[in-house]
C-alpha cells in the first residue's frame, strides 16, 4: 500500500477513534482464579530482542521492578486496599502479579508521541514528555498531578531524595499551573539530566591540523574550523545544522551565547511572550547565516555557499560516515554510550561575542495519564516512575554496563559511587568536566505555552535571512546588515506574540466573526446547490432524455439495492457519520481529554485572517500547477510511444512500472540522497556537466513541437485547443530556461544586465552546485520529481488500456486520407481519450491538493516556501493540538475543491465502459 494511502487510512482510524471514543480506559486489572494481575502500559519499554548493552541494562531494571513489585505492594498498599474495597475494588490482593507491556498504537512522523493512542483509547499509563511539548500535555489534561497529598506520591518522598532526583533548573518545567490554574508537579525526570555539547570528528580535525575544541573555544574558532574542514567535492562539511519548521532549535544556542532569549514569562500578564527581536538575536542570526551561506570559491574556481550540511536525515548519515566535522547534541548525565571516544570528541559549546556560553539543559520525563481509572493501576505506574529513576536502578545499569565491557562509557561519578573506581581511569579524558560545564552554563529548552509554535515562528526569519543571503540581497555593511536582520526578527516577534497571546481588539474580533458568518453562509449555499446538482446527475432518465415517473424504481431493482446496502452502510459509518460529527469540531476548542468548549465562528474567523494559512494555500496552488504541468502529460506521451513500439513493448512497460513497486517513503528518501547539494549528489553530477545551450535547445524543441500541434488544431478550427497547446509550449520553454538561469544570470546581475552576455554564455557550465531542497526556486519542483518518476509507469498503463479500445478502422481510414502520425494523435487519439483525460485531469488536480503533504513533509518539512495546505493542517492538528482550527481549514479546503469533484462525477456519469480487445 502506498504511503499516501496509508496516511489516509491512519487519518480515518484516528478520527474514528477521536469521534467515537467518549472515555478512555488505559491500564486494567484482571481477576484470575488464583491471583490478580495488574496490566500496565508504558512507552518505550526495553525488550529482550535488543541485545546491545545499554538496552540490556534497561531490561534488567524492568525485570527487577516486576519481580520486586509484589513484595513492595504487600508492604505498602495491600492493607490500605483491603480496608477500602469501595475505592480500590474487590480483588485478590493477596496474590498479585504485575505485567508490563510497551505502548501500542500508530506512530506517524510529525505526530506528538502517544497522541493517536490517547485518542483511540489505547493510551499508555505512563507517557513520555519532553520540555517542548510539556505545556501541550498539561493544558490538554493528559497528565495526572503527582503531588496530591491523598495519593502519597511526591508528598511522601523525603526532601533529600527529591533534590537528588530533580535538578533545580528543571523545577519550573515540571511544577507549574495546570489547565484550571492550580499549581502541581506533572512529571518525573528520568535517565539523568541532558546537557548540550559540541561533538567533533577527530580524524577530520587531525587531517587538517586543527586543534581540538576546548572550553576556551569561541564562535570565531568554530567558524574557522568549519571553513577548513568543508570540502564539497568530497561531500564533507564543517558543521551539521538543520532545516524545516524547527530549524530554530539549532539557532537557539547562538542566540543564548549572544546574550539573547527566545521566550520570557511576563509575571504581570501571566503569559509567555516571544522576545527574539533583540539586537543580540540579530548578532546571532548574522553569524548563523554567515555559517550557512558565506560565498567562497574553491581551488577549482567553483563558487560555494556556507560550511554546513542541513538536510537532517541525510546529514546524520553523513555524520556517521565521518563526513561532517562538528554537530550539537545532547549528552546523558549517566551514560556516554552513544559516543565512540576513538572517533568522536566532546567539548563545551563555543563562547559567544559576550563571553557567554549558550548551553541548553533538557531531560527525558515521564508522567501518569490522567485517564487512568483504577487507583491500583495508577499506584503501580507511580512506583515504576519512582523506581526507574532511582539509585537502585542506576546501580543495575552501571553493573550491566561494566560487565558488558562498556564501563568506560558510564559517568565516572557513578562508577565511583557503585564501587568501580578502577574503571574511572579508562573513561574518556575530560568528558565529565565537559558535561559539568554544559550543565552549569545551560538553561532549559523553551517550555512555556506555545513553545512549539515559537520554534516555528523563529524559523521564519532564519530561513528568510538565508534566502536573502544566497540571493545577495543582504546589506554588505555590518551595521546596516544587523539593523536589517533585527527588523526582520522584530517583525516576526510581533507576529508571534499576536498569535500566541491571541489578544485582538473587540472591533477586529467582530470583523472576523462577521467575515466568518458570510463565508459559512457561502459554504452552505454552495454545498446545497452542488448536492442538488449531484442528485440530478445520477437520477435516471428515460432514453428520450425526459425524467422518469419512478426514477429509482425500488420495487423493480430491490435485489440490487439489497446488495448495495452493506457497502452503503459501511461508507455511511466510516465516512459520513465521522465527517458530520467532525464538522462540529470546527466550532469548538476541541480537547481529546477533558471538556471541549464551543467557540462558534472564532476558528473560521481566525483562519480567514491568518496570513500563514493563505501562504499555504498559495503554495498548494503552485504545487498543483506544477504537478499538472509535470506529471499529467508525460504518461499520455509515454503510452502513445509504447503503443507504437513494434518489439519489446512488455519489457519497456515493466521497466517504466518498476519505480512504482517501492513504497512512497522509500522513493522519497532515495531522491533525497539524489538532491545532495554538493557534487556528490546525483542530480548535481548531471546538471553541472550540461552547458546552457542544451537547456535552450530542449526548450526550443518543446516549444516548436507544441506550436506544431497548435497550428494543426487551428487549421481545423479547434482554436481553444490550439491556444492551450501554445501556452503549454511557452510554459515548457520557460521551465527549461529557468533551469539554465544560474548559467546565464550570475549573482548580483539583473535579467537586462545578462542579455548582452547571453551568446558568450551559451556553452558555459553552471558555476556552482544547486541546493535543490534549500532553494525556494527549486524546492517545490524537487518535491514533485519523485512523484513523476514513480507515477509515470502506472499512469501510462491506464492510457495504454484506453488506446487498446480505439478501433483499428479509424487508423486505417486516416491512412487512406493521407494523415501522418501527428494528425492521428490530434484527431483520433486525443478525441477518443478526451473523457478519460478530463477525468484524470480533475483527479490529478484534486489529488495534488490532498497528497502534497506526504512529499513535502519527507523532503523539506515545509521549509524553503514549500509548506502546503495539507501539511499546514497536519501541523495545526497533530503538533499544536488545535483540532478546531485544523477542521475549519479542512472544510475550507474542501469547499475550494468541491466544484471539481462535481465536474468529475458529471463526466463519469456520461461514460460507457467497455472491455477492450487484446
Amino acid at each position: 500500500m502506498k504511503r499516501s494511502r496509508l496516511d489516509k487510512f491512519y487519518f480515518i482510524v484516528f478520527f474514528c477513534c477521536l469521534l467515537f471514543t467518549e472515555k478512555v480506559f488505559p491500564g486494567t486489572i484482571e481477576d484470575c482464579p488464583d491471583k490478580t494481575i495488574i496490566h500496565l502500559t508504558a512507552f518505550g519499554l526495553p525488550t529482550p530482542t535488543k541485545t546491545n548493552t545499554a538496552e540490556r541494562a534497561e531490561y534488567q531494571c524492568l525485570l527487577k521492578f516486576i519481580d520486586d513489585f509484589p513484595r513492595l505492594f504487600e508492604k505498602k498498599y495491600r492493607a490500605k486496599y483491603e480496608a477500602n474495597p469501595e475505592k480500590y475494588g474487590r480483588h485478590n490482593w493477596k496474590n498479585l502479579e504485575l505485567q508490563m507491556r510497551p505502548a501500542t498504537g500508530i506512530q506517524m512522523e510529525g505526530v506528538e508521541t502517544d497522541l493517536l493512542a490517547i485518542a483511540g483509547g489505547m493510551s499508555p499509563d505512563i507517557l513520555y514528555i519532553n520540555f517542548r511539548k510539556s505545556d501541550n500535555y498539561i493544558r490538554n489534561n493528559f497528565l495526572y498531578p503527582l503531588d496530591k497529598p491523598e495519593d502519597g506520591y511526591f508528598s511522601a518522598m523525603p526532601e533529600e531524595e527529591i533534590n537528588a532526583r530533580i535538578y533545580p533548573a528543571i523545577w519550573p518545567v515540571i511544577k507549574r499551573e495546570g489547565p484550571n490554574g492550580e499549581e502541581h508537579i506533572w512529571a518525573m525526570p528520568y535517565g539523568g539530566i541532558l546537557g548540550k555539547v559540541l561533538f567533533y570528528r577527530k580524524e577530520l580535525f587531525d587531517e587538517r591540523n586543527i586543534p581540538y575544541p576546548d572550553d576556551k573555544w569561541t564562535w570565531n574558532d568554530m567558524f574557522l574550523a568549519a571553513k577548513k574542514i568543508t570540502d564539497p567535492p568530497k561531500g564533507i562539511y564543517g558543521i551539521l545544522l538543520g532545516r524545516g519548521k524547527h530549524e530554530s532549535w539549532y539557532w537557539c544556542s547562538y542566540l543564548w551565547s549572544a546574550g539573547g532569549e527566545c521566550m520570557e514569562y511576563d509575571k504581570t500578564s501571566k503569559k509567555w511572550k516571544c522576545v527574539f527581536g533583540s539586537r543580540q538575536a540579530a548578532v546571532a542570526l548574522d553569524f548563523y547565516t554567515k555559517l550557512c551561506t558565506e560565498t567562497w570559491t574553491d581551488s577549482k574556481g567553483v563558487v560555494r555557499h556556507g560550511y554546513s550540511s542541513k538536510d537532517a536525515g541525510e546529514s546524520h548519515n553523513k555524520w556517521d560516515r565521518g563526513e561532517i566535522g562538528m554537530m550539537d547534541g545532547y549528552i546523558d548525565e549517566k551514560l556516554f554510550a552513544n559516543i565512540n571516544p576513538d572517533l568522536v570528541g566532546m567539548a563545551p559549546l563555543p563562547l559567544g561575542p559576550t563571553g557567554k556560553r549558550g548551553g541548553e539543559i533538557n531531560s527525558r520525563m515521564m508522567g501518569l495519564f490522567s485517564g487512568i481509572k483504577d487507583v491500583a493501576v495508577r499506584d503501580a505506574a507511580w512506583e515504576y516512575l519512582k523506581f526507574i529513576s532511582s539509585m537502585e536502578a542506576e546501580k543495575i545499569r552501571t553493573k550491566v554496563m561494566v560487565e558488558g565491557g562498556l564501563g568506560r562509557f558510564v559517568n565516572p561519578k557513578y562508577l565511583t559511587m557503585f564501587g568501580y573506581p578502577e574503571i574511572v581511569r579508562m573513561s574518556p579524558k575530560g568528558w565529565a568536566e565537559v558535561f559539568d560545564i554544559a550543565i552549569k552554563s545551560g538553561r532549559p529548552e523553551p517550555y512555556g505555552k506555545n513553545s512549539n509554535f515559537a520554534y516555528d515562528m523563529m524559523t521564519v526569519p532564519i530561513q528568510k535571512a538565508e534566502e536573502l543571503a544566497l540571493a545577495g540581497k543582504l546589506p554588505e555593511n555590518d551595521e546596516e546588515r544587523l539593523k536589517f536582520l533585527q527588523n526582520l526578527l522584530e517583525e516576526q516577534n510581533k507576529r508571534a506574540n499576536e498569535v500566541m497571546i491571541g489578544e485582538i481588539t473587540p472591533r477586529e474580533k467582530s470583523l472576523r466573526r462577521g467575515s466568518a458568518l458570510l463565508f459559512l453562509t457561502a459554504i452552505i449555499v454552495a454545498f446545497t446547490i452542488l448536492f442538488r446538482k449531484i442528485i440530478k446527475i445520477f437520477t435516471p432518465v428515460a432514453a428520450s432524455g425526459e425524467g422518469l415517473s419512478n426514477p429509482w424504481d425500488i420495487k423493480k431493482y430491490k435485489w440490487a439495492y439489497i446488495i448495495l446496502v452493506p457497502a452503503a452502510l459501511s461508507v455511511l459509518l466510516w465516512q459520513y457519520i465521522p465527517l458530520a460529527r467532525g464538522s462540529i469540531m470546527a466550532f469548538m476548542d476541541y480537547k481529546i481529554v477533558g471538556k471541549s468548549s464551543f467557540v462558534w465562528l472564532d476558528n473560521l474567523g481566525d483562519i480567514l485572517f491568518d496570513a500563514y494559512w493563505w501562504a499555504a494555500i498559495w503554495n498548494s496552488l503552485r504545487y498543483s500547477f506544477l504537478v499538472i504541468a509535470m506529471t499529467f502529460i508525460p504518461p499520455i506521451i509515454l503510452a502513445i510511444l509504447l503503443q507504437e513500439i513494434p518489439k519489446g513493448s512488455l519489457l519497456f512497460r515493466i521497466i517504466f512500472y518498476l519505480p512504482a513497486i517501492n513504497t512512497g517513503i522509500v522513493t522519497l528518501l532515495l531522491w533525497k540522497q539524489f538532491y545532495e547539494p554538493s557534487e556528490k549528489g546525483m542530480l548535481n553530477m548531471v546538471f553541472l556537466n550540461i552547458p546552457g545551450v542544451v537547456y535552450v535547445l530542449a526548450g526550443l524543441f518543446l516549444l516548436i513541437l507544441m506550436f506544431a500541434f497548435a497550428r494543426r488544431l487551428a487549421l481545423n478550427d479547434m482554436y481553444f485547443s490550439a491556444v492551450c497547446f501554445a501556452l503549454v509550449g511557452i510554459m515548457l520553454f520557460t521551465a527549461c530556461l529557468s533551469l539554465a538561469a544560474p548559467i546565464f544570470i550570475l549573482k548580483d546581475e539583473t535579467f537586462f544586465d545578462a542579455i548582452p552576455k547571453f551568446a558568450e554564455r551559451l556553452f558555459s557550465m553552471p558555476g556552482e552546485s544547486r541546493r535543490w531542497l534549500g532553494d525556494p526556486r527549486t524546492a517545490l519542483v524537487a518535491c514533485i520529481i519523485p512523484a513523476l518518476w514513480a507515477g509515470m509507469g502506472p499512469g501510462c498503463l491506464i492510457y495504454l488500456a484506453a488506446l487498446k479500445g480505439i478501433p483499428e478502422d479509424y487508423y486505417e481510414a486516416a491512412d487512406m486520407d493521407g494523415a501522418n502520425t501527428l494528425d492521428k494523435i490530434l484527431f483520433i487519439v486525443f478525441p477518443m481519450l478526451k473523457a478519460l483525460i478530463v477525468i484524470n485531469f480533475v483527479g490529478v488536480f484534486i489529488n495534488s491538493w490532498y497528497s502534497s503533504a506526504d512529499n513535502v513533509l519527507a523532503l523539506t518539512g515545509g521549509s524553503a516556501g514549500t509548506e502546503v495546505a495539507g501539511l499546514h493542517i497536519w501541523y495545526k492538528a497533530f503538533t499544536f493540538l488545535n483540532f478546531g482550527q485544523a477542521t475549519a481549514m479542512a472544510w475550507m479546503l474542501g469547499f475550494m475543491l468541491i466544484g471539481f469533484t462535481v465536474y468529475q462525477l458529471q463526466m463519469l456519469s456520461k461514460i460507457e465502459f467497455k472491455t477492450a480487445k487484446r
